[in-house]
């Protein structure tokens, strides 16, 4: 059963807007093939978004490739997570040897995220590495690039060895993560061959810490709370994410619903829904008051709430202990949301 601190991953998983937004249609990008792990990179040259760095206007990956390791960190100016990403490699990059791998940022311009708002944005990063313009997405073809951060690594013999990293953190062996693997291409540009790595989830990381606070409008009368105030000190807190357009939510949460009506006792249920406007807000409501949810729903204004827990799916649900702890994360309702629930309350309550 499901032990004390532990994270569930339960796959089975609705992927939301966190995703990398490729140019519109098939029609107005050339269709390149995947690179599979352990084959030769492709040659290419790419624009480099950060001259003002002092790099070169563009770069060549073919003077590279078989000579030093490169990594690849895809990236998306303004998105949290990713603008952390970049400047944890560009500290791993402040000690690099340039002989041994050279690190290239890689970035797609898209609507409010044009050129002038990457430039803007490596500046503010204080990125010294270049950035090569993908606006073709041919990187994000061979990379098979669904979402950001995404880092890839290329051996010093020019093959792929690890792709689709989404945190350096990522443990990918014993003792190994995206990290440490990054940093032994830095070291002598060899790299061990971990392939296409399992889709990870970044909420996992804050198992174990207390939740961080934050402040959000109900959805039913629009009064302000802070998650701190919400916290039961003798319950099994539980907060729940979501999102009115995300149709696996729209299944499951009923079915949470209906068993807390019969099992409310021990248990603090909250959730927090995704709302980018007024329409998806009254949408979201409305589904509320349809399925007459027994617990409180905080509105999550244009995913702040969800960014600041690192929420790439939904629904995502977070077990918090009565010291306000993330105890655990259910990251799909195909486990028993009740059997769960139940064993969580035994856990931490001793009941």
């Amino acid at each position: 059963m499901i032990s004390m601190r532990r994270t569930l991953v339960l796959l089975t998983m609705l992927f939301v807007s966190l995703s990398v937004v490729a140019p519109a249609t098939a029609q107005q990008r050339r269709q390149v093939d995947p690179i599979l792990p352990g084959e030769p990179f492709v040659k290419g040259t790419f624009s480099n978004f950060n001259v003002q760095a002092g790099g070169p206007q563009t770069i060549d990956l073919g003077a590279s490739l078989g000579q030093r390791a490169i990594i690849f960190v895809y990236w998306v100016a303004g998105h949290d997570r990713a603008d952390k990403t970049l400047q944890q490699v560009q500290e791993i990059a402040n000690k690099l040897s340039a002989d041994r791998a050279v690190i290239y940022g890689v970035a797609i311009p898209r609507p409010g995220r044009e050129k002038a708002e990457i430039v803007k944005r490596l500046a503010e990063l204080e990125i010294k590495f270049p950035v090569l313009d993908d606006s073709n997405f041919i990187l994000g073809q061979q990379l098979r690039v669904q979402a950001v951060p995404n880092i890839s690594i290329i051996d010093r013999a020019g093959k792929l060895r690890l792709a689709n990293g989404a945190s350096l953190l990522q443990v990918i062996g014993y003792e190994q993560t995206v990290r440490t693997a990054i940093e032994r291409a830095v070291k002598d540009g060899e790299v061990g061959s971990y392939g296409y790595l399992e889709r990870y989830y970044p909420v996992t990381e804050l198992v174990g810490k207390e939740c961080p606070d934050f402040k959000a409008p109900l959805l039913s009368n629009s009064v302000e709370q802070r998650l701190s105030g919400l916290i039961k000190k003798d319950h099994v807190n539980v907060m729940i994410f979501w999102s009115v357009n995300c149709q696996h939510c729209r299944r499951e949460l009923p079915l949470i619903n209906a068993w807390l009506r019969q099992n409310q006792e021990g248990l603090n249920v909250f959730s927090a829904a995704g709302v980018s406007d007024e329409a998806t807000k009254a949408r979201t409501k409305e589904f509320c008051d349809i399925n007459k949810f027994v617990f409180p729903t905080l509105i999550d204004r244009d995913m702040k709430i969800s960014n600041l827990y690192q929420i790439t799916s939904t629904p995502t649900i977070l077990f918090i202990s009565p010291d306000g702890v993330i105890d655990s994360v259910l990251l799909s309702t195909d486990g028993d949301f009740g059997t769960i629930a139940t064993q969580k309350m035994k856990e931490l309550l001793g009941s």
